[in-house]
């Protein structure tokens, strides 16, 4: 017998679904409580008392071999409490009663306790002062979520490859367009933040709504192609960036991060999983402090980044192309528009928008900051000295002859977490692709018995991306492919934005503004001549 909520917080929609296990009774022969399973790899049991039982719906003949149903009063909220794993006692109803009314009574307390609370802030103002202090870096703390994560992901091992071959082929030349592309950046992120919140879908799953499921699959199966590629190659590159520390090679780094990530991404909560990678992007200061340890010309930057230095050699319009294209990533919109729908943030809808256009921007200011850096180094350095390199680890190598040892050090520390940051979106946003497509439940605010497809299906990409690694592939030539794939998809996306954002019937009231419009086609135009001429360079073999 099937089992259900009246949310559906169970994870009905998923590919396994919850059903009674076994009906337990007690010694006078009564039922006592239910056994319900989720789940066939992730498993989970929750032992639920009989008055936590609704309505019990039996099999009927007339709807041939429907097992029939059994629903439970189980919500939103409490299910959001259950562990990820093992077997768990639901609370009967009384109980959950009284933990209800005492989470009201710690919310809004009493007129006497308001009383004392305000006698304590008298009596110790300076420890209050202490503690606004602390309540508001935990507002910003709580703040930073999925665009912050999307502005440090976008900054993975081939876009790190990318940012420092520009600097080291053209110097200072494309300082200016990492100036342009931030607001661009910014309103493509913004705008998947607005579809995410208004529709509380993913991508995938509006336009195999609105524009039919075969516009989805396609898009999805681009993306699925690119993002395995991209993951392979940021496995190599974690395992490399420790090469350069420890002198063992990087075939034996592969698995075990791949397994750490993995333990992370399935089995922490969405707000642990957050402060996690919140705090490995730390490892990205290590550009910034490159930057100073080689004293470039500061005069000659703000030059190169106020005023546009336009070359139209071949070998600088490429670099420009993989310049954008490792900035306004496909991955990282499917990846906002998901993460805005699961993100709790407080307020209006209004106070939502503005809270995501925030976090949004601190992400892409903080992420392409990073670019900035890296090109900033290794122009300054490896331009200089006349040094070709093919991927981030020639870069770190490189540096040691002109900075010393220091320099493998700190560019190893960025490679490690520019990976580790950008692996778990990478993961996400391919199996939000797959599920949206076939609507799936999704969400790594899930618990993986809740949603077991879209963890299945993120464990076999992770699975498929490391005997990828183990096959010992070009990793410059899996980034060059990925890149391909990549670049025809962003500007299709875009398209996409634009439409979704100005219908009326998705967004209602909230359809993008001409501001947000004219930026979107810009950026558009921009991705499509970079996409021809992309393909221009592949068909001449000039790449």
């Amino acid at each position: 017998m099937l089992v259900e909520t009246k949310d559906g917080n169970l994870g009905e929609e998923d590919i396994s679904r919850p059903y009674v296990h076994e009906v337990v009774k007690d010694e006078q022969g009564n039922t006592a409580k239910l056994i319900v399973q989720k789940g066939t790899v992730f498993q989970k049991q929750l032992e639920v008392p009989l008055d936590r039982v609704q309505k019990i719906v039996p099999a009927s003949k007339r709807e041939g071999d429907h097992p029939g149903y059994v629903v439970l009063d189980i919500d939103e909220q409490e299910a959001r409490t259950l562990n990820a794993h093992r077997v768990e006692e639901i609370m009967s109803e009384q109980q959950h009663q009284d933990s209800m009314l005492n989470e009201v009574e710690r919310d809004l307390p009493t007129a006497e306790g308001v009383r004392e609370m305000e006698a304590r802030r008298h009596v110790h103002g300076h420890q209050d002062d202490g503690h606004d202090t602390q309540l508001r870096s935990s507002f910003w703390l709580r703040m930073l979520g999925p665009g912050f994560l999307a502005g440090m992901a976008g900054n993975d091992s081939s876009a790190v490859a990318s940012y420092s071959i520009d600097g080291a082929q053209v110097g200072f030349g494309h300082l200016w367009l990492m100036l342009l592309s931030t607001p661009l950046y910014q309103v493509v992120q913004y705008s998947c933040a607005r579809i995410g919140r208004l529709t509380q879908k993913g991508l995938a799953e509006v336009l195999s709504e609105h524009y039919g499921r075969a516009s989805a699959i396609v898009a999805s199966l681009a993306l699925i192609i690119a993002n395995v590629v991209l993951i392979t190659a940021d496995l190599v590159a974690i395992g490399s960036g420790f090469q350069l520390l420890t002198n063992i090679s990087w075939i034996w780094f592969i698995a075990p991060i791949a397994l750490i990530l993995w333990y992370l991404t399935v089995f922490s909560n969405f707000e642990a999983l957050k402060r996690i990678f919140i705090v490995m992007s730390l490892a990205f200061i290590v550009y910034i402090i490159t930057d100073i340890m080689v004293r470039p010309d500061w005069g000659s930057i703000l030059s190169h980044t106020f005023l546009p230095h336009i070359d139209f050699t071949f070998a600088s319009i490429s670099s420009a192309v993989a310049l954008l294209g490792a900035t306004i990533s496909p991955y990282n919109i499917y990846w906002q528009v998901q993460g805005e729908k699961e993100e709790h943030r407080p307020g209006s809808t209004r106070q939502k928008l503005w809270q995501a256009f925030g976090d949004i921007g601190v992400g892409v200011v903080s992420g392409n900051l990073v670019a900035y850096c890296i090109i900033v180094c290794t122009a300054t350095t490896l331009f200089t000295h006349h040094k070709t390199i093919s991927t981030a680890a020639d870069a770190a190598l490189a540096l040691v002859a002109i900075m010393g040892p220091v320099a493998k050090y700190l560019f190893a520390i960025g490679l490690i977490g520019a990976g580790l940051v950008a692996i778990p979106v990478l993961l996400a946003s391919t199996s939000y692709a797959i599920t949206g497509t076939f609507g799936w439940p999704s969400g790594l605010s899930k618990k993986p018995w809740q949603s077991e497809g879209f963890y299945l299906i993120l464990t076999a990409a992770l699975l498929l991306s490391l005997l990828l690694a183990f096959c010992h592939l070009d990793p410059i030539q899996l980034i060059l492919w990925a890149n391909i794939i990549s670049g025809v998809l962003a500007p299709v996306l875009v398209v996409y934005l634009l439409l979704v954002g100005n219908n009326r019937k998705i967004m209602r009231q909230y359809t993008f503004g001409w501001i947000s419009n004219v930026l979107l086609v810009l950026t558009f135009l921009i991705m499509a001549v970079a996409a021809v001429l992309l393909f221009y360079g592949l068909l001449t073999g000039q790449q």
